[in-house]
């Protein structure tokens, strides 16, 4: 085989190169710190590491979504217990309210009035309260329109019953949001266990009208109903008196043993009551908004035939029934929050995890990496001081 001179300057060259190149490739693991920099360095570590890296960024962003949450449950969270903290003021002050009939003049019942008015609009504010971004919080999926509306002759809900969700983990869907109806708009049930009927404290009758059956569809929510005897006629004239204390006509005549209201099936006794018994039928509104403002009404008007003993009653039950409502709700937002606690912590143990695992596929072992480079520096040396010396092998160097 004849061996040409460029034959020994292209293959010495090409070897000097070749040393270049992987001193270059070593230089460039130990200042990145990763042993794989391309694909063709290790395929199967870098499809395994680009598969992690993948579930890494998913699992990055499901901790994100918690994060998210965590921040809107305890908003709700913060709301509700509000709620019940306001239920618990005007709780107390019903029980004041109580000694009306006694201690309490008519001048200090309206003054309670106001104040439970105010309590009434500082519970309506927080129902439509909004979150950072402007968002009503209790408005179910539609969270750009004010939930409630109204006022204290009556306030109705405009939201829907959604519950808008946000994805936890990769199978996990977390509501984040609760429907206003369920918070505050569905605190009782229509029956005969809610519906109360109170006797005038001066009747002189021991007969009492009582409640027989309840049509909750055809029932007026949040009114009172007002029965006075006529022994004359042998009849209960029944007055309406609404949510804001106001009468509401027509007046109506019921004769005994039974007759029905609005939805309330009555039985009415045509004995052992006197001329001019009164009773007093209070109907609850199965929002506690709204049975708020029928107590500050009845405190401001004092137009109720039961006195304070049946407004009273009305309040500390229906307070008392939105009261376990709220910490139903707060039990449930309580169970969500424990649960994003668990799920960030998951999250941040499969990070820390796929790291480890990126960094055994990826990051480079310094004490080889160096140990390889000052081996490659050896042998680029040796090929430059090879080809130096096979460079100066020529016959024209021996000829004088």
């Amino acid at each position: 085989m004849r061996i040409s001179t460029n034959m020994i300057y292209d293959r010495s060259v090409s070897s000097i190169q070749q040393q270049w190149s992987g001193l270059l490739h070593t230089a460039q693991q130990v200042s990145t710190g990763r042993r794989v920099l391309t694909p063709a360095d290790d395929p199967i570590a870098s499809a395994r590491a680009l598969e992690i890296g993948q579930t890494q960024a998913v699992n990055k962003q499901f901790g994100e979504n918690i994060g998210y949450a965590d921040d809107a449950l305890k908003l709700l969270e913060s709301r509700l217990e509000g709620a019940g903290e306001i239920l618990q003021y005007v709780r107390t002050r019903a029980v004041q309210a109580g000694n009306g009939d006694s201690t309490m003049k008519p001048e200090d019942l309206r003054s309670l009035a106001v104040d439970m008015k105010a309590q009434f609009e500082a519970m309506l504010a927080l129902a439509n309260s909004q979150d950072g971004m402007g968002e009503y919080i209790f408005g179910g999926y539609r969270a750009q329109m004010q939930p409630f509306n109204g006022n204290e002759a009556g306030v109705s809900y405009a939201g829907d019953q959604g519950e808008r969700s946000i994805q936890v983990s990769a199978s996990r869907y977390m509501a984040i949001s609760l429907p206003g109806s369920d918070v505050f708009d569905r605190t009782l049930t229509l029956d005969t266990e809610s519906i109360k009927i109170y006797g005038a404290l001066d009747n002189e009758g021991d007969a009492a009208p009582t409640l027989a059956a309840v049509d909750p569809a055809a029932v007026r929510q949040a009114t009172r109903y007002q029965l006075v005897f006529d022994e004359g006629t042998g009849s209960y004239d029944v007055t309406r008196i609404g949510q804001d204390g106001n009468e509401v006509p027509p007046a109506v005549t019921l004769m005994p043993p039974g007759a029905t209201i609005d939805g309330l099936e009555l039985s009415l006794p045509a004995t052992g009551v006197a001329d001019g018994d009164a009773f007093e039928i209070y109907v609850p509104s199965t929002s506690m908004l709204n049975n708020m403002a029928m107590f500050a009404a009845t405190l401001e008007k004092q137009n109720g035939v039961s006195g304070m003993t049946g407004a009273v009653a009305f309040a500390l039950e229906t307070l008392d029934a939105g009261q376990e409502n709220i910490l139903k709700v707060r039990a449930q937002i309580g169970s969500q929050l424990t649960e994003t606690q668990a799920l960030a912590d998951l999250g941040s143990d499969l990070d820390i995890q796929y790291a480890a695992t990126l960094s055994n596929l990826q990051d480079v072992d310094y004490v080889e990496a160096i140990s390889q480079l000052t081996q490659r520096q050896t042998y680029l040396q040796a090929a430059q001081q090879s080809f130096m010396k096979v460079s100066g092998l020529s016959l024209f160097n021996f000829l004088n």
